[in-house]
C-alpha cells in the first residue's frame, strides 16, 4: 500500500465548506484516479503536556495499492482540467497554508 499524506492549516472559517468539498468533491474525484481509500482527519485543538498545538490542522490521506505508480497520479490530475482546478481549491478557496506532502509505504 502507498499513501500521498498532506497536511495543511485551514482557517477556521473555512473549515466546514472544506470539510464539505472533501466528502462531496476530493474523495469521488481521487478515486477515478486509481484511490483505493480516502481519509480526511483534523488535528485535535487539547495541547498534550509536553507537546506542540498545532490548531486547525488537517490530514488528508489517499491510499493505493503497492504497485500504484504516484508520479502517474500527479500527470494525471494535471492533464485533466477539472482535476486540476479541483486541486488549486485546497489554496485558493480554503486558504490551506503550511502544506507538507509525505508519501509513505506500507510492506
Amino acid at each position: 500500500m502507498k499513501v500521498l499524506q498532506w497536511s495543511m492549516t485551514i482557517p477556521k472559517k473555512k473549515q466546514g465548506a472544506f470539510l464539505r468539498c472533501s466528502k462531496e468533491r476530493f474523495s469521488p474525484t481521487w478515486k477515478k484516479f486509481g484511490c483505493v481509500k480516502y481519509e480526511l482527519l483534523k488535528v485535535e485543538n487539547k495541547p498534550i503536556k509536553g507537546s506542540v498545538l498545532e490548531k486547525d490542522r488537517f490530514f488528508e490521506r489517499v491510499y493505493f495499492e503497492g504497485s500504484f505508480d504516484i508520479p502517474s497520479f500527479f500527470a494525471k490530475v494535471k492533464e485533466n482540467p477539472k482535476a486540476w482546478e479541483l486541486s488549486r481549491l485546497y489554496e485558493k478557496k480554503f486558504g490551506a497554508h503550511d502544506i507538507e506532502l509525505r508519501i509513505l509505504a506500507f510492506p
